[in-house]
């Protein structure tokens, strides 16, 4: 079967929401930091706790999707993020909240796993193209959404607002797993091990994880650095930093219309890699001038959007047996959740050195290294070529 569009896009919303969660922690840094009494730096590190999860729990999660399915993970998952969410509203210890955040990254990786296979497996040829580009869009999107959902409060006494909205859309979201597709993969013997070995997978997830060091890590310290650097209020350059977070729908947007056009992935990856460190540029050297920094952000979005919808588009093509679907999708997560884990800790060490050089060393070794890694040895997948799965 191929999923309506109303189904692929209730996957969606399940993504957002479960992104939008770390879009919520950059503009409240600060306001962590005086609440508990503890340093930037100190902030970070727990903000990498959220990502933590990410750099190990894919590969389990994968395993146990290609087992009892996509969408009992889902269910467990959003729930798990509301309680989450509701803890980091109301507690009043440091070290809960970390530990909250922690679970959080858990109930994170399950849902964006799930999410992920889910599209593979209910959809295919064209459809599963554009689906998995709309997918490759989650991280952005739902980053830019959890920067507007905590910009009006940033700053103010009430920072712990946020979550608590946050834990309400959840709760509601929830509601509407028995909506989504049931759907169980067909698993062959050593399937799971055949992932672990195949390098397109590998590379695939090396890349990626690369280029999630540089654009998570410049969404997370964006809006403190362009307060800093612009002179201007955080809770603007807050909402600076979300709206161009949207801009990487445009990215994924433009790759998918080019993959389904029959581009070869070399040339893609070049060109985002080239925007993407052109924006790094304009972001980061102070020029002196805010739209220049803002547009340097907006072309960075751009070009994290493009490159997640190119690694998305093409792994099912790495895929010898379509069983392997759960167990990719985790590896190609757990290895770009070790970026996303490192981007808040160097990019808030960077900050605090106060050098912004440094950004661009960081942007130039992640950026170029993602496109060395990146196995574009093919173009879009073709129709047929989807995991096996049964009602």
């Amino acid at each position: 079967m191929t999923s309506r569009w109303s189904s692929i896009v209730l996957i969606y919303l399940f993504g957002l929401a479960a992104t939008s969660a770390l879009g919520m922690m950059g503009p409240l840094a600060d306001d962590i930091g005086r609440a508990f009494a503890v340093s930037g730096s100190v902030v970070g590190i727990a903000i990498a706790g959220q990502l933590l999860p990410l750099a190990f729990a894919g590969i389990p999660m994968g395993w146990l999707i290609d087992r009892i399915g996509p969408r009992p993970l889902l269910g467990v998952g959003v729930l798990c993020l509301a309680a989450c969410s509701l803890a980091n509203g109301l507690l009043g210890s440091f070290g809960l909240l970390r530990l909250s955040l922690l679970m959080e990254g858990i109930a994170l990786v399950a849902v964006l796993t799930a999410g992920q296979v889910m599209l593979m497996v209910t959809t295919e040829g064209r459809r599963q193209v554009q689906a998995l580009t709309l997918w490759s869009t989650v991280m952005p999107v739902g980053y830019a959404l959890g920067l507007l959902l905590v910009s009006p409060f940033a700053g103010g006494a009430g920072w712990q607002t946020g979550f608590l909205l946050h834990a309400g859309v959840l709760v509601v979201l929830a509601l509407t797993v028995p909506l989504l597709p049931d759907v169980r993969l067909r698993v062959g013997a050593g399937s799971g091990f055949g992932v672990l070995r195949n390098v397109r997978v590998l590379r695939f997830g090396l890349g990626l994880s690369m280029s999630a060091l540089a654009g998570i890590g410049t969404s997370a310290v964006g809006a403190l650095y362009l307060s800093q650097a612009h002179g201007i209020e955080l809770a603007r350059s807050a909402q600076m930093m979300a709206l161009a977070s949207v801009s990487g729908v445009a990215g994924s947007l433009l790759v998918g219309l080019l993959l389904t056009r029959g581009w070869p992935g070399l040339p893609i990856g070049v060109l985002v890699v080239v925007i993407a460190l052109t924006g790094g540029v304009a972001f980061y050297v102070p020029w002196g001038w805010l739209a220049v920094a803002w547009g340097g952000a907006i072309l960075q979005q751009l070009a994290v959007g493009g490159f997640i919808a190119l690694t998305y588009a093409l792994l099912p093509r790495a895929l010898p047996d379509p069983g392997m679907a759960g167990t990719a999708a985790g590896m190609v997560g757990q290895i770009t959740g070790i970026g996303a884990t490192l981007s808040a800790p160097v990019f808030f060490a960077a900050l605090a050195y106060g050098q912004w050089s440094y950004f661009l060393v960081i942007l130039l070794i992640a950026w170029g290294g993602s496109l060395l890694l990146l196995p574009v040895w093919s173009r879009a997948a073709p129709a047929g070529s989807q995991p096996a799965r049964c009602p």
